[in-house]
């Protein structure tokens, strides 16, 4: 997997972690954001896209009108020319295994390539993962990202990788 990628999950990481409030994976059409990989080899951090762009620009405005900043969710333009919602509160862990396949747009895979977007976004990422870590929820309906990683973190441990 390359980082700033977009990936087609499969359908059976949402029933094997079963948490009902990971985003629906769209019968594997949903794409994902490769974010960064984890301290643990073999893990890494996705973050789910919507095209309710409106909706969560509303909030992000909301926040900012209240003098809060809004670091669980950030829009961008992609080069495919659509604007698409990161949903930072909603990020997860997941291995290898349930990448489907690369994003892709007329055959070529989706990156984010602009750098300062990724950067901006990987720090976004890495400050709400702290926060959760430190027992934050910033939603009633965040899916149990910690308990998700647990379950692959064991996993990775009794298969022998490091």
């Amino acid at each position: 997997m390359k980082q700033a990628g977009f990936y087609i999950i499969k359908d059976n990481f949402f029933s094997d972690m079963a948490d009902p409030y990971l985003k629906g994976n769209k019968a594997e059409a949903r794409p994902h954001y490769y974010c960064f990989p984890d301290d643990i080899k073999g893990i890494y951090w996705m973050i789910p896209l919507s095209s309710r762009v409106e909706k969560f620009e509303r909030i992000i405005n909301r926040r900012h009108a209240q003098g809060k900043p809004c670091n669980t969710l950030h829009i961008v333009r992609l080069d495919d020319g659509r604007r698409s919602a990161f949903l930072l509160q909603d990020m997860f862990p997941i291995n290898d295994s349930y990448i489907e396949r690369p994003y892709t747009i007329a055959g070529n895979p989706l990156m984010l390539t602009s750098e300062h977007e990724v950067r901006s976004l990987e720090k976004k990422a890495r400050k709400v993962l702290r926060m959760i870590r430190h027992g934050v929820r910033f939603l009633p309906t965040q899916p149990d990202v910690l308990r998700i990683y647990r379950k692959l973190t064991i996993r990775a441990k009794t298969e022998g990788e490091p």
